[in-house]
């Protein structure tokens, strides 16, 4: 059987159809929509955010001051004694850039003497984000004031975001 330069052109156009057809129905099978898996998970900051400085307030006047110096980070601490070596530091920054809580529905009331206000400022922003981290028994509630919403993270995540256990 042998095919004119039309049905050689028609063979070639459905093929290609049907390959356009068969990566269109698989592809959010291999590549599945981020936002569809899971919306009550979000991240503390941004994906793929960089931290230039992160500034913790701390409950008696104390501060802790991290600032970006090149590749490295600078500390500075007001009315406590702090020792992180390079390592420590990176490791609580890539806590806060990857770590993700559960939204929470309700508004949450809670004694703020307890607080801890963390200011964060980050590459492309003109404006820094601010965080109140309240650490309970079972778990830390962080409140994003820009969004203005409540997340609800592991307990023992605090002792990585935080410079200073509670």
């Amino acid at each position: 059987m042998k095919l004119s330069r039309t049905g050689w052109n028609n063979v070639i156009i459905f093929s290609v159809m049907t390959i356009i057809l068969v990566i269109n129905g698989t592809n959010d099978k291999l590549f599945p929509n981020e936002d569809n898996e899971n919306s009550s998970q979000r991240l503390i900051l941004p994906q793929h955010a960089v931290i230039l400085t992160l500034a913790i307030d701390l409950p008696d006047k104390q501060q802790v001051l991290f600032e970006r110096a090149g590749r490295s980070w600078q500390l500075t601490t007001k009315g406590l004694i702090l020792a992180k070596t390079e390592q420590q530091i990176e490791q609580m920054m890539f806590a806060w850039q990857h770590s993700s809580g559960l939204v929470q529905a309700a508004e949450i009331v809670i004694d703020s003497d307890q607080r801890i206000v963390v200011q964060i400022a980050l590459a492309g922003e003109s404006q820094g984000r601010t965080f109140i981290l309240y650490s309970l028994s079972d778990q830390l509630l962080v409140y994003q004031q820009r969004d203005d919403i409540w997340l609800a993270l592991p307990a023992t995540l605090a002792q990585q975001l935080l410079p200073i256990s509670f």
